[in-house]
């Protein structure tokens, strides 16, 4: 019985000594700003995200007014991000933002949140608040700093965003179609065309379009919107669904 014991002993005491050693940090004297942020920062280069995050997370409870407090609470955030949570990073991050909002790395802050969110965005079909919540940050981005070095991946982000709602704007006017309700169909596409008029699946809304007014008996406007299809995208214009 002895030997398993001792086994079972083994990853007990390795969880004490992690409470313990997380505890002492908080219990520190003596400890200044300026040695909690380098030891924060050598932890994150690291890749010692947790304890990193500790390291800033005290750092802020000290000396909240600190000359170092700003770049610490992007450091925190930061950490969090490599960390994958996901939540506690974004707050981090808008803790920054209205705590330091004339400060010069709040473009960083915002391309980052919207990574962020990035992450986290629905397939077509799914829930797109997320993916409306990173444009938004990535359009703060540029709003902030339109010729910064972040401002041509938060385009690029905000136009992959705006297909990925115009993809989710088909699936839904296709399951209107495929439950017959063809009012709602023609009434969800034309709303998705005239919001993004200027995304891929444009054509794909179009060819939904033409079918719902097809099967409301609406003929001559579901040739017109073929016409125009077939003006301005060709034979292979539009995708079938």
């Amino acid at each position: 019985m002895r030997p398993t014991r001792f086994l079972l002993a083994i990853p007990m005491a390795a969880a004490l000594l992690v409470v313990s050693c997380s505890g002492k940090l908080a219990e520190q004297k003596g400890l200044t700003d300026s040695d909690l942020f380098s030891r924060g920062q050598q932890l994150l280069a690291k890749k010692k995200y947790d304890r990193a995050i500790e390291h800033f997370q005290v750092l802020l409870e000290r000396f909240p007014t600190s000359p170092l407090a700003p770049q610490a609470q992007l450091s925190l955030a930061d950490a969090r991000m490599e960390n994958k949570d996901n939540l506690e990073a974004e707050i981090a991050y808008d803790d920054f933002l209205r705590l330091y909002p004339a400060h010069g790395k709040v473009p960083y802050a915002l391309f980052r949140k919207g990574e962020i969110l990035y992450r986290q965005v629905g397939k077509p079909g799914r829930d797109q608040t997320k993916t409306v919540e990173a444009i938004r940050a990535y359009k703060r981005v540029l709003e902030q700093d339109p010729s910064g070095p972040y401002a041509k991946d938060a385009a690029h982000r905000i136009t992959e965003l705006r297909n990925r709602l115009a993809e989710n704007e088909a699936v839904v006017v296709s399951n209107y179609l495929s439950r017959k309700k063809y009012e709602s169909a023609e009434s969800r596409a034309r709303r998705a065309m005239s919001e993004y008029p200027d995304t891929a699946s444009l054509p794909t809304l179009m060819s939904l379009l033409a079918k719902a007014l097809e099967k409301e008996g609406k003929k001559e406007e579901a040739a017109e919107v073929q016409r125009s299809l077939q003006e301005k995208f060709g034979e292979t214009g539009g995708k079938k669904r």
